[in-house]
């Protein structure tokens, strides 16, 4: 399915109240502590992402705004100075019970024009899975594009991204329920 810019114009609210909730419980759970009691090869991943957001949580970065990926998925990218994180997926309609298709979040870092992302797959889609991204941004074409990958689930769905409405950047808005 080919997503046409007016078909943006207007993000339902029942959407938007859910890309607030996921990521509200992507920084709940990221937030404690990644060490595990038990010993394990599988290296801990890096949440210095998480304390960004309270760098300056009216910063807008480069990126933030609508991606579309080319595996017909929409990515909200939100850049709070070098940190990024997303909430990208497929599912139209959200419902209380998994639909069929992708929804995943992901955080990390921007060093330049290179992100290093770690995401996970989320149960409001069927899709399960989890990696890590390395991307890259062309600011002259406004596109992202997949340069590597790591990890189990390979590979991630898209592998280039363009911004929904080029040259558009939301404006900074503190939320009224944000901390001081």
């Amino acid at each position: 399915m080919i997503w046409r810019q007016e078909d943006y114009a207007v993000i339902p609210l029942h959407r938007s109240l859910a890309i607030v909730l996921v990521l509200a419980l992507v920084v709940a759970g990221c937030g404690e502590s990644a060490a595990s009691s038990s010993a394990s090869s599988v290296p801990s991943p890096d949440l210095s992402a998480i304390a960004c957001a309270t760098d300056d949580p009216t910063d807008v970065g480069e990126l933030t705004g609508a991606w579309q990926g080319d595996d017909s998925g929409v990515y909200y990218i939100r850049q709070v100075g070098d940190c990024v994180w997303w909430f990208g997926t497929e599912v139209e309609h959200i419902e209380p019970a998994g639909q069929g298709g992708f929804a995943n979040v992901a955080s990390g870092r921007v060093d330049g024009t290179r992100i290093e992302v770690e995401w996970a797959d989320i149960p409001l889609g069927t899709v399960m899975g989890g990696g890590g991204l390395t991307l890259v941004y062309d600011a002259e074409n406004d596109r992202l594009a997949i340069t590597d990958q790591r990890g189990d689930w390979q590979p991630f769905g898209a592998t280039t991204f363009s911004r929904i409405e080029p040259g558009t950047r939301p404006a900074a808005s503190p939320s009224e329920s944000a901390s001081p």
